[in-house]
């Protein structure tokens, strides 16, 4: 009988540290601050956590809690002086930086975010000349005039310049510049999209107007 209780102890002992470890894997709640994403905009939250596979949020302002999966996440900043490092490298799921490596293609990333919008906007006027024009062509030639000028100003080249928020120090490094190509390009895309879309419409529209 003393044996099977010793057992018995020893089991439930077992668990309740099993449980406690499990319940441990999530950080506490960490309250208001920033999530750095990879690829888009830091968010502002006010409360965070996270576990091995995910973290979940309540986006300031809102109240519902969301999740996104954890390699969309670099850090999680409480204040300026604060920063946790939610980011790890793993190839398996297509984070071959380095965490440092990584810091410095966000840091193209934000550089471009906020300064390459100007350079885009020049991007969008010259779509909406070029969708009016493909508006003339009719309805089956119009529509690629939209998709070509959207693909062709996708695969040029980002401007490399000070004046749309690249910094020349950074000239020679290869992630910094990918970070701030690929959001450069993601505005050019979007703004040559909206900019062709909409001239094929206005030019839709006259034409209509001018037949009547």
């Amino acid at each position: 009988m003393l044996r099977i209780g010793f057992v018995l102890t020893t089991l439930l002992v077992n668990l309740s540290l099993t449980a406690q470890i499990t319940t441990n894997n999530n950080p506490p709640n960490e309250g208001g601050g920033t999530l750095v994403l990879i690829d888009r905009p830091a968010m502002k939250v006010s409360s965070v956590s996270w576990d091995s596979t995910l973290v979940y949020y309540v986006r300031e302002g809102k109240r519902r809690q969301k999740s996104m999966d954890i390699y969309k996440v670099y850090s999680y900043k409480k204040n300026a002086e604060e920063e946790t490092i939610i980011y790890h490298q793993d190839t398996l799921e297509g984070n071959w930086y380095t965490a440092e490596q990584m810091k410095d293609y966000l840091a193209g990333q934000n550089d471009a975010y906020a300064m390459y919008k100007s350079k885009a906007n020049k991007t969008a006027a010259g779509g909406v000349m070029f969708g009016f024009i493909g508006s003339a062509t009719g309805l089956f030639y119009g529509p690629l005039f939209v998709i070509g000028y959207t693909a062709w100003k996708g695969n040029t080249k980002p401007s490399l310049k000070e004046e749309y928020g690249f910094k020349p120090e950074f000239a020679d490094n290869p992630y910094y510049i990918e970070g701030f190509g690929t959001m450069a390009k993601r505005y050019t895309i979007r703004r040559s999209a909206i900019g062709s879309a909409a001239g094929y419409i206005l030019g839709a529209v006259t034409l209509s107007l001018v037949i009547r």
